[in-house]
């Protein structure tokens, strides 16, 4: 039963690109057209990730800040019910995040939301759900799988990233450096498949690795941060190993001090995260602690590759673009952790 287990995770890790790919061909497709429609106003963005989708507005925050700048308030569904309903008025727009749209949490406040009369936004897999027919906007992403599913992950976030960079796009005045993202985005179904097909060595050999660390932290900031939560939670989930997800900031305040010597760090960044300096201290500390420092980034980033015992380089891309990839390659860790970590009991 294991092994037919790992089989189909491993195989849901290999449908990922494509799933990917059109996923971001729909959205270009279709995008467009829906974020004319939606009167996102002057105001902050109230944002919630219901259930299978909670820790996704680490992300949204981070996207709808940095691309239209927009300001983002983002709670999880059941806070915002209980506490941030008086923020919504008819200008308000709110944006619901949920794979299968399903979680009656989300229901509530989809509810609530229409009865205070602002716009509802949906970003789900489901386009038939019950969160979609309660939304006045809805935002189909192309992934087939259950909600906690790796694939529905990374598309969900792929399309979040897309349709904050779209949103940019259309609504405000155009900069040089938009096509280079752009364009990233259209190669990044390519850049999955080429890291999936060169990284399976240096992949095994960390998951190896981390398997037998008595406590590991993944450490990342920005756009990083939520693949960052999102994974130590698969790596609990499937292997029952003690794994956390640690803010840069946060790490750095003093966290690092009770990391063991017996413990592993990974850092997530790139040549392009605003914060590298910031990971750069960290990991730089966590090494003169004697703790093992591993980092996930590209091979532009010297100073983290330098510092790191093992380091996994990806292609050198913008954050946004980057972090998706990055969650690829962690879902794919988090899978091949669990069957070292049978192996190795």
């Amino acid at each position: 039963m294991d092994r037919v287990k790992a089989m189909g995770n491993r195989q849901q890790i290999q449908e990922i690109p494509g799933a990917l790919r059109m996923t971001l061909e729909k959205a270009h497709a279709d995008y467009g057209e829906r974020i004319r429609r939606v009167r996102w106003g002057e105001g902050p963005i109230y944002v919630c990730g219901a259930g299978d989708c909670g820790a996704l507005g680490l992300a949204a925050g981070y996207a709808f800040e940095t691309f239209p700048g927009w300001p983002v308030v983002a709670r999880p569904v059941e806070v915002f019910q209980n506490y941030d309903l008086a923020l919504l008025h008819p200008r308000s727009v709110l944006v619901m995040m949920s794979a299968r749209g399903d979680w009656p949490e989300a229901q509530e406040l989809a509810h609530s939301a229409q009865q205070r009369g602002c716009t509802l936004v949906a970003l789900t897999s489901n386009p038939e759900g019950p969160l979609a027919n309660l939304a006045d906007h809805v935002f189909p992403v192309q992934a087939e799988g259950n909600a906690e599913s790796a694939i529905v992950t990374v598309c969900m976030h792929g399309a979040l990233n897309f349709l904050a960079f779209e949103a940019m796009r259309l609504l405000k005045r155009p900069k040089p450096y938009w096509d280079a993202i752009a364009k990233e985005f259209d190669q990044l179904p390519n850049q999955l498949e080429w890291v999936y097909t060169q990284l399976s060595f240096v992949l095994r050999s960390a998951a190896a690795e981390v398997a037998l660390v008595p406590g590991l932290s993944i450490v990342g900031g920005g756009f990083f941060h939520y693949p960052a939560c999102r994974v130590a939670r698969r790596v609990r989930l499937l292997s029952g190993l003690r794994a956390e997800a640690l803010e840069a900031s946060e790490y750095r305040g003093g966290i690092f001090n009770r990391i063991g010597r017996d413990d592993s760090v990974i850092f997530l960044s790139g040549s392009h995260s605003k914060l590298k300096k910031l990971i750069h201290g960290c990991a730089a500390q966590t090494r003169s602690n004697g703790a093992r420092v591993l980092s996930l980034t590209d091979s532009n980033d010297r100073e983290l590759v330098d510092t790191s015992d093992l380091g996994i380089l990806v292609p050198s891309l913008q954050e946004a673009p980057a972090s998706i990839l990055t969650l690829f390659i962690l879902e794919w860790l988090a899978t091949e952790v669990s069957q070292a970590a049978k192996h190795a009991s």
